[in-house]
């Protein structure tokens, strides 16, 4: 980074199944020395991990036994959803520093969790119904939206605390 001054690496990062062994031995090391280098040579981080993932195709989409390709379709469907305002550009957010300096506060607290709504299945693409902005935000909180796990001692997840929150929200606002 310290060679290209003006410029932000932005990654998205899918980190292995937690609940499931893997038949590659070396997994859980890849992981780590990963994250050793997300946290040294990144300046934002979008978290994703296979087990929110799997999670949110079976129990939102109704898939019983989710294909890499419908997860990676997950993974890219967030993708393209938190570059909108970059590739379109609109009143706020319209550049990378903008929304990366709004979100971090602290150059090492750079990972950042993610959550979408409406999630539907692919054959009810017409069953999204109109809703309120105040709807949209409660639900991208909640943790069946989350495309990451996270373990808390306190089982509320109404309770947890946020940094900082970015919505993007597009289509008609009322």
């Amino acid at each position: 980074n310290h060679r290209y001054g003006k410029k932000l690496i932005q990654t998205y990062s899918v980190f292995p199944n937690q609940e499931e062994t893997s038949d590659v031995v070396v997994q859980p090391y890849n992981s780590v020395l990963t994250l050793k280098r997300l946290i040294l040579n990144c300046d934002c981080v979008v978290v994703l991990d296979n087990t929110a993932l799997n999670r949110i195709a079976v129990d939102r989409l109704h898939i019983s036994n989710p294909t890499f390709q419908q997860t990676n379709s997950l993974v890219s469907t967030v993708m393209a959803a938190s570059t909108t305002t970059l590739r379109y550009p609109g009143y706020m957010n319209n550049d990378l520093v903008g929304i990366v300096a709004s979100l971090i506060p602290t150059p090492r607290c750079h990972f950042l969790m993610t959550g979408y709504t409406p999630l539907v299945p692919p054959k009810q693409t017409n069953a999204v119904r109109r809703t309120s902005v105040l709807d949209v935000m409660r639900r991208l909180l909640q943790q069946k939206n989350m495309m990451v796990s996270t373990s808390t001692r306190n089982k509320d997840h109404a309770k947890s605390k946020y940094i900082s929150i970015l919505n993007i929200i597009q289509g008609e606002v009322e």
